[in-house]
């Protein structure tokens, strides 16, 4: 059941420069399961309803001035254009409500679902996206900074260390998509950047997120001063994906606020789970009620340093307090039932639907056993949903 060779085999068709790239060597061994989700056609229609009421309440004026103060301590500036690969990642409960995880503007695998798609023949959930999509996202990019991607247009694609990151095909692929364009379009890593190559655009897979760190100084720089276009980038991130929006989109009366009322407040209330700083003055309060919680950074990707509360310990939990952390409503993971060869078995999925702005793009599923998404688990992985 492994599709690994066909998938090789689909990329290598869609994107001829990959021809001579070692694939079987980068693409791991679960990254794409065999199974498809069957959803409801109402599941993805309240995913698109979910992302365009948050994006356009991430518009108004009320919302950035809520948050004036907070751009400023972190030394932004609103940059202009948005961010590329977003995602908005969710769990379903057992009414069928969407349950938002995340926001991520670090999405991973938006161009490799795609051909995932294709490679399987399935219709797609959102019938007209296609990879020119993502080149009128860019140029989007580009317009909003009053900009544009004309002749000899350069495109960077950044991370930390790109060739040894685990989703490096993902990167190849962009790269010749981005050719494909007519653009100059090269994997830089970004302590590399303006070293030998000046981009115009930066799609930025780092998880730096606020470019803090000093080996992220000069594209801060750059981003600051509106020198590049980098997309996803710190600001977004701020509005949309560090996570301490969930708590304030929880809190009593914010929404109201921002203009929400009828239908679209009641469908952000459900999907917003119940989120908290885990604050000292909080501390026992929340560790007497912690199987109700999932403790995770706020700033941080995947699962890192996240605990169940059902099964943190106490003095974890102590080193956890007062840290940057969020206790958020522990939502179980629906399961699905599939044939293996080995027999019947149950897989937890969780939904990433990509975005950008207001408009869903494609839905994929994330196929696992145990707790958390790891593209570990053999038939587990990306997976296609069907309505």
């Amino acid at each position: 059941m492994n599709q690994k060779a066909d998938y090789i085999q689909q990329l290598r068709s869609s994107y001829k420069g990959l021809e001579k790239e070692p694939l079987e060597d980068i693409v791991s061994e679960n990254l794409i399961s065999p199974f498809t989700v069957a959803l409801s056609p109402d599941v993805i229609q309240k995913a698109q309803k979910i992302i365009s009421i948050l994006y356009k309440m991430r518009q108004q004026p009320s919302y950035l001035q809520h948050y004036q103060s907070l751009i400023a301590e972190k030394g932004l500036k609103d940059p202009g254009n948005k961010s590329i690969m977003m995602s908005y990642d969710f769990h379903l409960d057992e009414h069928q409500n969407l349950k938002l995880i995340e926001v991520n503007t670090n999405a991973a695998f938006l161009i490799l679902g795609y051909e995932m798609y294709r490679m399987k023949g399935h219709a797609l959930p959102v019938p007209d996206f296609s990879p020119e999509e993502i080149r009128r996202s860019i140029e989007t990019e580009m317009e909003l900074q009053g900009k544009k991607a004309g002749p000899g247009f350069k495109v960077a694609i950044t991370d930390d260390a790109p060739s040894q990151q685990r989703l490096y095909v993902e990167f190849l692929a962009y790269n010749e998509l981005f050719k494909s364009f007519g653009w100059d379009s090269r994997i830089v890593d970004y302590r590399e950047l303006y070293k030998d190559f000046h981009p115009d655009f930066i799609y930025n897979r780092h998880t730096d997120f606020f470019l803090t760190e000093p080996s992220s100084s000069a594209l801060r720089e750059k981003f600051l001063n509106r020198d590049v276009c980098l997309s996803p980038n710190p600001f977004e991130y701020l509005m949309l994906a560090d996570k301490q929006r969930l708590i304030d989109w929880g809190t009593p009366g914010f929404l109201e606020a921002q203009g929400l009322t009828g239908d679209d407040l009641d469908l952000i209330r459900i999907a917003v789970p119940e989120s908290y700083d885990i604050s000292t003055e909080r501390a026992d309060e929340i560790w007497a009620n912690r199987k109700k919680y999932f403790f995770k950074p706020k700033n941080a990707f995947g699962s890192k340093q996240s605990y169940r509360g059902g099964t943190i310990s106490r003095s974890t939990y102590d080193k956890i307090v007062g840290q940057d952390m969020i206790a958020q409503e522990y939502m179980p993971a629906p399961e699905q039932t599939f044939e293996t060869p080995e027999g019947p078995q149950a897989f937890k999925y969780d939904l990433r639907c990509y975005a950008y702005q207001g408009r869903m793009q494609l839905v994929l599923a994330r196929l696992y056993q145990g707790q958390v998404t790891n593209l570990r688990t053999t038939y587990g992985g990306f997976a296609t949903v069907k309505l």
